[in-house]
């Protein structure tokens, strides 16, 4: 078996192309400049430009109300492939942006030459040069610090040509492969109970040749480097392509002639900003706490019917969104899964084997057995709403302007002594004043009352002491608390820990597999991949530990995912 390993790297600006605000005078009347945002691709369209217009079916014809065109310039270029005057492009941003260049892709014939010119956001021009593109997806390279203005200017062509442009990209794709990565390495790991949300992560060093990454070099790309900038990985298995996933970076790293890149995933994202508008929940469904969570990162998520029609109860505070969303997976028995995938994937797990980890594929097998647990509690909080208005902050001198005030206890009916009230929450008040005072807030408490549910097995094991393991949620009632206690028992039934070494396939966290015993004839295992350490460019090996139990096997055979058995669970 032959593997490589290969990185397609997005080095752009992370939020260029959203904050852009595209204006021309020189577009074509169909022609809408605010498209450039949507980088999508129109066709090359046949027109009466001189010799253009190939009939040989390729080109089709321009309809009578184009749609979906960026830019098209309006002026068609002279016989010398000039313009009377030449088309601009202005681009504008309400923040700085950082980009080793552009990336321009262009529809049809090329243009011969054109200039960028950078302002900063006061308008001074800080950086200029011209370009002579030579391929569609043209990468006009040009490292520039904190921009905030763009002006493109078109200044010539073939002869009797328009300029036809569908997008920009603010950077460039880079891609290193073996002949570029030293190491690398993938780390998933899943909690099946999510009493923890894992994030997954990726590591990877390259050559750096030139010296681009090092971060010594003053004038090298590393400048452009930002945290959450798209990394696509990919381990190539005899020539086929397997995608890892979709990372962000998170760390770079050099030293000498060696960069490094550390990335997570979507998981790891949802630490960068807080959940503030968490509330008293009473039967709220999921799905919509969870679309609460999600709003505003940009993350793609889909949710499982089942999770999204679980009902929760309870309060959450302002803390992130990952730790916001660990709440709710743990409430719902859920997990939430990026492996080898462009989204979240929100679900209940179930113990279906999924894969099969034959001997041929193992370079070692450990087995251990996990610490007897007979009870499991859940402690949780049920709030009541007050009835009683209370002094909640005493009397406080804020600034003029906008003042923001936390709770860290649920509250209700806002209000203040002085001042306009712009928003108010379960968990915070926005309030603004028109010069300097002393403010009093007012409001309702919510009444709290503490409660454990435990489940414990009907009979200790033979030789066992009793073991209790206790956890904690605040998106709980009774009855929820009553079926998770009983999962999360059920689960640390499961005593067998496996630990294997073996070559790599499709396996993912979460997933069930059917591990082969390394003694013949002495029957296998059935466990939960719970994480997985692959060395991406030593041969594709794994290292995983899972839980399950020991099986002894008469005959077995598959059926779509399900794993039919004449077996009995075992300890050994």
């Amino acid at each position: 078996m032959r593997t490589s390993f290969e990185v397609i790297y997005d080095l752009k600006d992370t939020t260029a192309l959203q904050d852009s605000i595209p204006s021309t005078m020189d577009n074509q009347g169909f022609a809408v400049e605010s498209l450039l945002k949507d980088n999508t691709a129109f066709p090359d369209y046949g027109t009466l430009e001189q010799d253009y217009f190939l009939l040989d079916g390729t080109m089709p014809e321009l309809p009578d109300e184009p749609e979906g065109i960026p830019f098209w310039t309006s002026e068609l270029s002279d016989d010398n492939g000039n313009f009377l005057d030449n088309p601009v492009l202005t681009i504008l941003f309400s923040e700085n942006h950082t980009s080793t260049g552009l990336t321009f892709h262009f529809v049809g014939e090329l243009p011969l030459q054109f200039q960028v010119r950078w302002y900063d956001l006061t308008g001074n021009m800080i950086a200029l040069k011209s370009f002579q593109p030579d391929i569609p997806d043209f990468y006009a390279r040009n490292l520039v610090e904190n921009y905030g203005k763009l002006e493109i200017e078109f200044q010539k062509t073939k002869p009797y040509r328009y300029v036809k442009l569908w997008g920009i990209d603010y950077g460039v794709v880079v891609t290193w492969d073996e002949d570029d990565i030293k190491t690398a390495s993938l780390v998933e790991e899943t909690d099946p109970i999510s009493n923890a949300l894992k994030i997954n992560k990726l590591t990877f060093q390259f050559v750096d040749r030139e010296s681009e990454f090092n971060l010594a070099n003053s004038e090298g790309l590393h400048k452009a480097l930002q945290k959450k900038q798209h990394i696509e990985p990919y381990e190539v298995v005899d020539g086929e392509r397997m995608y890892l996933g979709r990372y962000f970076l998170t760390t770079p790293s050099s030293d000498k002639s060696l960069a490094k890149m550390e990335a997570t995933d979507y998981i790891g994202l949802l630490d960068d900003t807080d959940f503030k508008d968490g509330r008293v929940y009473n039967g709220e469904l999921a799905g919509n706490v969870l679309a609460d969570i999600f709003a505003g990162t940009d993350i793609p998520f889909e949710v499982a019917e089942d999770v999204a029609a679980t009902p929760l109860y309870g309060w959450l505070k302002i803390q992130t969104r990952r730790k916001a969303l660990r709440e709710v997976l743990f409430a719902c028995g859920a997990v939430a899964e990026t492996a080898r995938r462009d989204n979240v994937w929100i679900y209940k797990p179930t113990r279906l084997i999924q894969s099969d980890i034959p001997r041929s594929r193992k370079f070692s097998t450990s087995t251990k057995q996990d610490t007897y647990i007979s009870e499991v509690s859940i402690k949780f909080t049920e709030y009541t709403e007050g009835a009683e208005e209370k002094e909640l902050v005493k009397e406080t001198t804020y600034p003029a302007g906008l003042n923001e005030v936390k709770f860290n206890s649920p509250v209700s009916g806002l209000r203040i002594s002085s001042g306009e009230v712009v928003e108010a929450k379960t968990n915070y008040i926005i309030f603004r004043l028109p010069a300097e005072s002393a403010v009093v807030i007012y409001g309702r408490q919510y009444g709290k009352q503490d409660i454990t549910v435990s489940s414990s097995v009907p009979q200790l094991k033979a030789g066992e002491n009793p073991k209790a393991k206790s956890f904690s949620g605040t998106l709980f009632n009774y009855s929820q608390a009553r079926v998770i206690s009983q999962a999360i028992l059920d689960y640390y039934q499961l005593s067998l820990i496996l630990n294997i070494k073996y070559l790599a396939g499709q396996e993912r966290p979460g997933q069930w597999a059917a591990v082969e015993n390394t003694l013949v004839g002495r029957g296998g295992y059935a466990a939960g991949l719970e994480s997985i350490k692959t060395d991406l460019t030593g041969g594709y090996i794994s290292t995983a530990q899972l839980r399950g139990y020991y099986r002894y096997v008469s005959e077995y055979y598959y059926t779509g995912t399900e794993l039919y058995t004449g077996e009995e669970m075992g300890v050994i």
